[in-house]
């Protein structure tokens, strides 16, 4: 897997365009926090269990207690999957973004972790790999999401606010017979070539969030509702204060110290 560390946004981007050109059928992106390895939320809970069955009765669960509260057209489990991922329900499906920009947002949005570097993956995936529930009809291997056999990348309906604000795909993972587990993007042999590390450098995480923010990409727009709004309020009047007076301060010692 190809790392490269990130200190500015203007080179974030020149990175991603050289992607673009290296005949890849599209580019995902993922932005987190740590370093942590590319698996489903439900891996990290069961790592040596088949879980499958655990799944389905979570999935069912969600659909027979929650009828009151599901869409009437929830009828099939790609879309329950779907819904029940953007609600915190663990599931085999992974967040990723076809915008890198919303990815390094939510790789660098802590800034208050700001001692620590931050990731944001880049996946370079092939059109065989996609299920498109808008543009194709599913085959029999595709009908359930708990029967793939090899990674896939899933292009949702545009039918959710946030989705549509993040420019969301997922990735949906199979239970591995072979290694007991949901295998890390990042070491499975079919995929870790065609996967890419950034590494955004500690110290430039709130200039990139200002910048981010500059050109549209925050709190506010990308969760398009009371909550996102709320937390870039405090960002802007709160976070944004703080980092002014930092680099203001920071500025004042230099030039006591020159």
């Amino acid at each position: 897997m190809k790392s490269v560390e990130i200190t500015a946004i203007d080179q974030f981007i020149r990175e991603i365009v050289g992607l673009r050109k290296n005949g890849s059928d599209f580019l995902i992106f993922r932005g987190q926090r740590v370093n942590a390895p590319l698996v489903p939320s439900i891996a990290r809970y069961f790592h040596k269990d088949d879980i499958t069955a655990i799944e389905k009765r979570m999935l069912m669960e969600l659909k027979n207690r929650g009828k009151l509260l599901l869409p009437n057209t929830m009828a099939e489990e790609w879309e329950l999957l779907i819904l029940a991922q953007h609600y915190g329900l663990k599931t085999r499906l992974l967040d990723w973004s076809s915008n890198p920009l919303v990815a390094l947002y939510f790789a660098i949005r802590d800034i208050d972790d700001s001692e620590t570097p931050s990731f944001v993956y880049a996946f370079m995936g092939s059109n065989d790999q996609v299920i498109d529930k808008d543009q194709m009809p599913l085959q029999e291997e595709f009908n359930s999401p708990f029967t793939i056999k090899e990674l896939k990348v899933l292009r949702p309906s545009f039918n959710n606010e946030r989705i549509i604000a993040q420019s969301g795909w997922f990735t949906v993972h199979p239970y591995s017979e072979e290694n007991k587990g949901f295998s890390p993007m990042q070491t499975d042999e079919d995929v870790k070539l065609n996967v890419i590390e950034f590494t955004i450098v500690p110290g430039m995480k709130r200039m990139l969030m200002d910048h981010l923010n500059m050109l549209g990409f925050n709190a506010h727009t990308l969760f398009p509702e009371l909550s996102g709004l709320c937390h870039y309020l405090n960002w802007e009047y709160l976070y944004q204060h703080a980092s002014k007076q930092d680099l203001f301060s920071c500025s004042n010692q230099m030039q006591i110290s020159m």
